[in-house]
């Protein structure tokens, strides 16, 4: 079962690591569609895409 929307921030409050993370994936995502002038589902979708990588 995924977390909650609510759960998620409650874990990024309390964990220092996952807050960081967190804020860099952020920032990397807002300068990339800044650069590229994607649409948002664009880097949805690259975001997936990358989630998908990591396992392999």
């Amino acid at each position: 079962m995924p977390f909650t929307d609510q759960e998620y921030f409650e874990v990024i409050e309390k964990n220092e690591v996952v807050k960081e993370a967190y804020e860099k994936i952020k920032e990397i995502c807002s300068d990339l569609r800044k650069q590229t002038d994607c649409p948002e589902e664009d880097l949805e979708n690259f975001l997936q895409f990358i989630s998908r990588q990591w396992n392999k």
